[in-house]
């Protein structure tokens, strides 16, 4: 009897820390997209207004260039994903199937850019398109998020390969395969749910990113983050204009997501637990 009341106040406790852990989560997003059906006067009313009739006028508001930099961000985060997983998938299986000396380094070489501060990269890079022409375009943009996507794909991937068995690999090759048809073919397969766990917080990444995309771009390549921040003047904040942006920014990553779900739940513990 006392351990089964010991049970019931365990799971208790579990739960009740789930719903706040999820409930203050959750509450920031909730109440961004009810700001942004209230009107202006509704914004800042004390005590807060919970109940009244909802307006689009910020959505319609916002709605002139949306598209436009609704398409650069969907261009350079899909973009950005699909080079540094073609690039990434090379490298993760080159460090999970050869075991050279400088194996261990050149893993953590690739590290640097994320170990360093975003502002003390972003200047070199400035200089550099800047001589090259390609300030305020979306390669510029693409090519800088490589710098954190390839090695976090990298990283990433070389669990995933390493959970594979290469007794796999090596009855394929000795039935003929090539080393790369093999990783094609049998590996990669397997390895799915990796990949998409992968693909989904790279474009998570790329999607969120603000400090390279409002100092790289101006009017042209301006991606929908940097947009937000165009609501905020020297003369007043629009948070209705801000709230509406904000809860559209969120749909695309939310579809991405609850698509690859179960690929994503799979594949983060994929390459967790060896043997």
């Amino acid at each position: 009897m006392m351990l089964s009341k010991r049970k019931i106040t365990r799971k208790t406790v579990t739960y009740i820390g789930i719903i706040i852990a999820v409930t203050l989560s959750i509450f920031p997003i909730f109440y961004l997209v009810l700001t942004s059906f209230k009107s202006p006067q509704m914004t800042f009313s004390i005590p807060p207004v919970w109940f009244f009739k909802p307006t689009l006028q910020n959505y319609r508001e916002v709605s002139g260039d949306f598209v436009k930099y609704l398409f650069n961000s969907l261009t350079v985060g899909v973009s950005t994903v699909l080079i540094s997983m073609v690039l990434g998938i090379f490298a993760a299986f080159g460090f999970a199937r050869f075991k050279f000396r400088s194996n261990f380094m050149m893993r953590m070489a690739a590290l640097i850019p994320q170990m360093l501060p975003p502002i003390i990269i972003v200047v070199p890079i400035f200089v550099l398109f800047t001589s090259l022409k390609l300030m305020d375009t979306k390669l510029a943009l693409v090519i800088t998020y490589l710098t954190f996507t390839m090695p976090l794909s990298m990283w990433m991937m070389i669990g995933f390969f390493e959970e594979v068995p290469i007794e796999l690999e090596e009855a394929a090759m000795i039935d003929g395969c090539s080393r790369l048809r093999a990783m094609l073919t049998i590996e990669l397969p397997i390895a799915v749910p990796g990949l998409a766990a992968t693909a989904v917080i790279s474009f998570i990444y790329c999607w969120n990113e603000f400090l390279y995309a409002v100092i790289l771009t101006g009017r042209d390549a301006r991606t929908l983050p940097v947009m937000i921040t165009s609501f905020m003047t020297t003369k007043a904040i629009l948070w209705g204009r801000i709230a509406a942006a904000g809860s559209l920014v969120l749909l695309p990553v939310l579809v991405f997501a609850l698509i690859f779900q179960r690929y994503l739940i799979r594949g983060l513990a994929f390459g967790s637990v060896k043997g």
